[in-house]
């Protein structure tokens, strides 16, 4: 009984903050407008076709990766910077991936920024491989964001134990408590082991559709940090990322 008093208390103090502040937008209605912006799509060949920018960084006790990703209907390229050992210290490593689909395969380069190190560049036709990578965030995505947390994240008591932004705020911010309402457990496909702690924030532009998530998932010998955001949808020009017929030459493996 006593906790059935504190909800209601939480929730009826929730109302009247949102009718003191005016007109406010709920992280459902934010989620929603992501998910439809950002959500992912496939072709008939089963190839991602969506249009938009990715920058992450993600980071646990032991490293840091850092990517950028630019969809676009025919094709990807993924740009992913890591540290590589060199001489007994490190260098960046830069690894770029440049999916043609009308090539049907997969450009790479690795290049360093130690420049004695030697350039690779080769192509290869896709096989049942060359997606795994996107195919793994788009399971982690689905198993993270079934259809039962969708129903929690659209329910009204949801939205008042969240908490609203002034609809005319351009920049909202979102501090969502996760464990009030998703098993921990989800998220160990994720950060590679169950948290005990987690904290998720979650940023929206208004005027630019763009979105940012921040997460820090905690135990007390691991730490897994994400900082990811999404923009520009529908403003990724194809030209400005698939490469030349000269320069497609200079890679190993193909020929026109």
């Amino acid at each position: 009984m006593k906790k059935n008093k504190q909800t209601s208390l939480l929730i009826i103090t929730s109302m009247y903050l949102a009718s003191c502040f005016g007109p406010q937008t709920y992280f459902s209605e934010v989620f929603n407008v992501l998910y439809d912006t950002y959500g992912p799509s496939k072709n008939s060949a089963n190839q991602l076709n969506m249009n938009y920018y990715v920058n992450a960084t993600i980071a646990t006790e032991n490293s840091e990766n850092s990517f950028e990703i630019y969809f676009f209907e025919v094709g990807m390229k993924l740009v992913n910077v890591t540290a590589h050992e060199y001489q007994g210290g490190t260098t960046n490593r830069i690894l770029t991936m440049i999916y043609d689909y009308q090539e049907n395969g997969l450009f790479v380069s690795r290049t360093y920024e130690e420049q004695t190190l030697t350039t690779e560049k080769y192509f290869s036709e896709f096989d049942e491989n060359s997606f795994s990578l996107f195919d793994r965030a788009i399971g982690i995505v689905e198993s993270t964001l079934t259809e039962e947390t969708r129903n929690l994240i659209n329910n009204q008591a949801t939205n008042l134990i969240i908490g609203g932004q002034p609809q005319t705020q351009d920049v909202k911010v979102y501090n969502l408590p996760v464990a009030r309402f998703v098993d921990l457990g989800s998220f160990e496909s994720t950060a590679g082991f169950i948290p005990t702690s987690l904290d998720f924030t979650v940023t929206f532009t208004s005027s630019t559709l763009e979105g940012r998530f921040e997460i820090q998932a905690t135990t007390e010998e691991k730490i897994y940090t994400a900082l990811i955001s999404l923009s520009r949808p529908d403003d990724i020009v194809p030209s400005e990322h698939l490469l030349s017929f000269e320069v497609k030459n200079t890679y190993t493996g193909y020929s026109e």
